[in-house]
């Protein structure tokens, strides 16, 4: 495999000479060597960043050619199994003829979607593993969020009960007052909840 890029710039080189001369075969050479030496850095950077894409890439199309090949064999017997239907209903097939390619073609039909099946079932399983995590962290999502949402809702209500409470009414005039407040800020009165925190 190596041996036809050589052979094929040797054969180039040949009639490169005979028309251009020798330095024309060394100029061809040259950027030969040049081009081959730019392919191999490529090919060995790209190994070098991804070095399971070349043997994932093989792999993912070796499956997709076999599954496809899969699907037109079932493609195939389906587009059997109309032209006998056709076939039978102008009457150029038998009843018995009919009966037996039929069941021949239902039969590879069959096998066709069973290794369809079996094919794809490895990522099907995949596929379901990755829709269960899925669904998994949506479920806590949400349960999370209904937890921050009830949190914030017990702590609203922690401080609209301690609103009125932070608010002393003045018993005289019901002007609501700071909680700190000596004396109400309407009235002047005295507040009967700052004296008994003063006292204690």
């Amino acid at each position: 495999m190596a041996l036809i890029p050589v052979a094929v710039v040797a054969l180039v080189a040949v009639p490169i000479g005979l028309v251009k001369g020798a330095p024309a075969v060394v100029l061809w050479f040259g950027f030969s060597m040049f081009s081959g030496a730019v392919l191999l850095f490529w090919e060995t950077l790209r190994l070098v960043l991804d070095p399971t894409r070349s043997g994932d890439a093989a792999e993912g199309e070796d499956d997709g050619a076999a599954l496809g090949a899969l699907e037109e064999r079932k493609r195939a017997a389906v587009q059997a199994l109309r032209d006998l239907e056709f076939e039978r209903s102008i009457g150029r097939l038998g009843e018995e003829d009919h009966r037996a390619l039929e069941a021949r073609y239902r039969e590879e039909a069959r096998a066709a979607m069973r290794a369809i099946d079996e094919g794809i079932g490895p990522w099907r399983s995949r596929a379901e593993a990755m829709l269960a995590e899925a669904e998994a962290a949506e479920l806590a999502a949400t349960t999370d969020a209904a937890k921050t949402e009830a949190a914030k809702a017990e702590t609203a209500k922690t401080e609209a009960a301690k609103a009125p409470a932070a608010e002393a009414g003045c018993p005289k005039c019901q002007t609501l007052n700071d909680e700190d407040a000596v004396f109400c800020k309407r009235c002047g009165h005295r507040l009967k909840a700052e004296v008994a925190d003063a006292t204690t």
